[in-house]
C-alpha cells in the first residue's frame, strides 16, 4: 500500500479545500490536497456556482456584529463558530483577492467572483466562474510547494493514540494511506446521496432535483461520524423551486403566485420565500405533486428577472418556452385547472378566496395565512409543475470557532478539522 506523509492533509478540492491548503502552505506547513475526482480542480459545487460571495445574505464587508446577530437570529447557529465566522468574513475576502482570485464589488455591496464566461443552459450556471477562482488558488499552492493528488476517495479516518492521523483511501482500485499531523475535511455536503437525503431531509426528498455536483455524497460526514463526531442541522438545504423540466430559479413567480396541490388548494405560505418553500416541500409525502400558478403580469416581468440580469444568465421568460419547458396557459382559471387535471371548481374557489383576502387586506383569514405583500392574480393564468431542487446541504459536522471537529460531548477530536459545506453549526434555518 502506498503511504504518503505530510503536515496538513486537506480532503476535498473545492473552494474551502483550496483555501485551507493554500493558507496552510503560506504558514510554512507541508500540505497535500486530495480530491476523489480526476479533474484538475475537483468536481464540486464551486464549478457550477454563479459566484455570489454572500455572508448570511449580506455582504462579507458587513460589520461583524450585524453578521453575528443576523445568523444567530435563525436559532440554529452555534455561538463560538458564528462569532469566529462573523469576525473573519471581510478578512477572508481580502485574502482571496490577495491570492489572485478576481472579484467584482458593486456599489450596492454585492460581491461576486469574476463574472466573465459562458453560460450552461441545463441547468443554468456560469461555466467558468469557479474554475477561474480555483485556477488562481492552485497556482498559488504550486508556488508554495503544496501537492495536489487527484483520484483519491477517502474511505476512513486513521484514529491512533487518541487523535486523527490521516485518511485511508482508494486510488485506481488500490489502497493509499495519507498520514498527517492534521486532517481537514472539505468534502462538501451530502446532496447527491439519495439515502442520506431521505434520512435527514425527508422520507421522499430523494425525489427532489439535484442542482449541484454529483460528487457531494457525504464522504466526510460519514468518516467523521464513524470516529464519534457530532452532526447538526442536517435537515436544512439551500435550493429553489424548479420547473419539473427544470429551470433553476423561479423566485419572482413564487413571490407573486400561489402553490397548490393536486386537489386545487393552496399548500403553504408563499411569502416565506423560495429557499424556505423548497425546504418545506421537500419534506412532504408528495414531493412532485405541487403546481405554481401565476399570471400574465408575472410572466412578462420574468423577461427582466433581477437575478438573471445581475449574473447575465437567461431569464425564465422566454427560456422556458425556448427549452420546451412544461408551462401551461389559459384565459380562465377553470380552463387552466382542466389542463392540469385539477378540480376546476375547487381551484376557482381557492383563487377567489385568495384575491378577496388580498383585496380586503385580511390575509390572516385564509386557511393558510399569507405573509408578505402579495397582489391579486388576474387572467390570463400560467402554471408550472414544480419540484424542490437541492443545491447543497447546510448541516454537517459540528466544528468550533477554530474549525476543530467536535464529538458528541462537543469536545475537539484531536487532529481533525472541517470547513466549507462539510460543516454544520453555521448555516441552517430558512434565511
Amino acid at each position: 500500500m502506498e503511504i504518503l506523509s505530510t503536515d496538513i492533509l486537506v480532503v476535498g478540492a473545492g473552494l474551502a479545500g483550496f483555501t485551507a491548503a493554500v493558507r496552510a502552505a503560506e504558514k510554512g506547513a507541508k500540505v497535500i490536497l486530495t480530491d476523489k475526482s480526476n479533474g484538475p480542480f475537483g468536481d464540486g459545487n464551486i464549478l457550477m456556482a454563479s459566484g455570489s460571495l454572500r455572508a448570511g445574505g449580506k455582504s462579507p464587508r458587513t460589520s461583524s456584529r450585524e453578521l453575528y446577530e443576523s445568523v444567530m437570529s435563525e436559532g440554529v447557529g452555534y455561538p463560538d463558530l458564528v462569532k469566529a465566522w462573523s469576525l473573519t468574513c471581510g478578512r477572508a475576502l481580502d485574502w482571496l483577492i490577495s491570492s489572485g482570485v478576481k472579484v467584482n464589488e458593486s456599489a450596492a455591496g454585492r460581491v461576486w467572483l469574476d463574472q466573465a464566461g459562458e453560460v450552461s443552459l441545463a441547468p443554468v450556471y456560469k461555466k467558468d466562474v469557479g474554475t477561474r477562482a480555483l485556477a488562481s488558488l492552485k497556482k498559488r499552492l504550486n508556488q508554495l510547494g503544496g501537492s495536489y493528488v487527484s483520484g483519491v476517495k477517502g474511505e476512513k479516518l486513521i484514529y491512533e493514540s487518541d487523535r486523527i492521523c490521516g485518511v485511508i483511501g482508494t486510488r485506481a482500485g488500490e489502497q493509499i494511506e495519507l498520514r498527517a499531523g492534521a486532517t481537514v475535511l472539505c468534502t462538501g455536503g451530502f446532496s447527491a446521496n439519495k439515502e442520506l437525503v431521505k434520512k435527514y431531509i425527508g422520507p421522499h426528498a430523494d425525489e427532489c432535483k439535484l442542482r449541484g455536483s454529483k460528487q457531494c455524497t457525504g464522504d466526510g460526514l460519514r468518516m467523521a461520524i464513524e470516529v464519534g463526531a457530532k452532526a447538526v442541522n442536517l435537515k436544512y438545504f439551500y435550493g429553489h423551486l424548479l420547473s419539473r423540466k427544470p429551470y433553476p430559479r423561479l423566485d419572482s413567480f413564487v413571490d407573486e403566485g400561489i402553490l397548490i396541490h393536486r386537489d386545487g388548494q393552496r399548500v403553504i405560505d408563499e411569502g416565506w420565500g423560495d429557499v424556505a418553500l423548497a425546504n418545506e416541500l421537500a419534506r412532504v409525502d408528495d414531493v412532485t405533486g405541487k403546481v405554481l400558478i401565476f399570471d400574465q403580469q408575472s410572466w412578462h416581468a420574468g423577461k427582466a428577472d433581477a437575478f438573471s440580469n445581475s449574473v447575465n444568465t437567461p431569464a425564465p421568460n422566454p427560456w422556458l418556452l425556448d427549452k420546451e419547458g412544461e408551462i401551461y396557459k389559459h384565459s380562465s382559471i377553470e380552463g387552466l385547472a382542466k389542463i392540469l387535471g385539477v378540480d376546476d371548481q375547487r381551484l376557482a374557489r381557492t383563487l377567489d378566496d385568495y384575491n378577496r383576502a388580498i383585496g380586503s387586506n385580511n390575509l390572516s383569514a385564509l386557511n393558510i395565512p399569507r405573509t408578505g405583500t402579495p397582489r391579486p392574480l388576474r387572467a390570463p393564468f400560467y402554471a408550472l409543475r414544480v419540484v424542490p431542487g437541492i443545491t447543497f446541504t447546510m448541516g454537517g459536522i459540528l466544528v468550533n470557532g477554530r474549525a476543530e471537529v467536535l464529538n458528541e460531548d462537543e469536545k475537539p477530536i484531536h487532529g481533525l478539522y472541517a470547513a466549507g459545506d462539510a460543516i454544520g453549526g453555521l448555516m441552517g434555518g430558512y434565511r
